[in-house]
């Protein structure tokens, strides 16, 4: 399988890079569309404001070049930032629009929260998903995020995190989308094995 990796220029591509030298999948790093469409399948990574993540998609048209691999039914997985993408749209800094892929938006976690903000550090996963729910359910992954998304539509499969007195969704698996809000690539093994069955899953869509 061929991965495609976008460069938001807000990724620690290395660890993600590393990761899947680790793990012996063939990738490339390439905003082009020609590599994007002759890949078998997309990585969406990156860290920092949905904002700056956004407008990077826009200005290098690559908001459409996603899309339209989606709609064909390539499987793209986004990690953190690029999970949040995947949604309609996020009010880090200023309103801006996500691919739209799913229904939600990204909002700051609350106040509220008897937790530091940002979230940093090792936490778990409950899901409901058959392929992934025995193995996310007893590992810890590594979270740094100070925003998380409300859904809009109830979907099937999505994996929940408690964070204090505040649950909010940390995974999801919506046809050929799949989003992690932590990082798999910081996760050590418990993260290669997710990677490694993620990609594995995306083998089969």
């Amino acid at each position: 399988m061929k991965i495609s990796i976008i460069d938001l220029d807000v990724s620690n591509l290395f660890s993600l890079t590393n990761s899947l030298k680790k793990l012996e999948f063939e990738y490339s790093v390439d905003n082009s569309k020609k590599k994007i469409d002759d890949s078998d399948c997309i990585i969406l990574p990156g860290v920092g404001s949905f904002y700056y993540g956004s407008n990077k998609l826009k200005k290098e048209k690559l908001d459409r070049i996603i899309l339209d691999n989606y709609k064909k039914g390539k499987p793209i997985i986004g990690i953190c930032l690029g999970f949040q993408l995947f949604f309609e749209k996020g009010n880090e800094f200023k309103k801006s629009k996500g691919l739209g892929i799913l229904k939600g938006e990204v909002k700051e976690l609350p106040k509220l929260i008897k937790h530091p903000i940002p979230h940093i550090g090792w936490n778990k996963v409950v899901t409901s998903e058959k392929y992934f729910k025995e193995y996310l359910n007893k590992e810890y992954f590594y979270f740094v995020h100070s925003y998380y998304v409300e859904l809009k539509k109830k979907y099937k499969f999505y994996g929940i995190t408690e964070y204090g007195n505040f649950n909010f969704c940390s995974s999801i698996v919506e046809n050929n989308a799949i989003g992690f809000q932590f990082h798999p690539e910081k996760s050590g093994n418990s993260g290669l094995n997710l990677l490694k069955k993620t990609i594995n899953y995306a083998e089969k869509i």
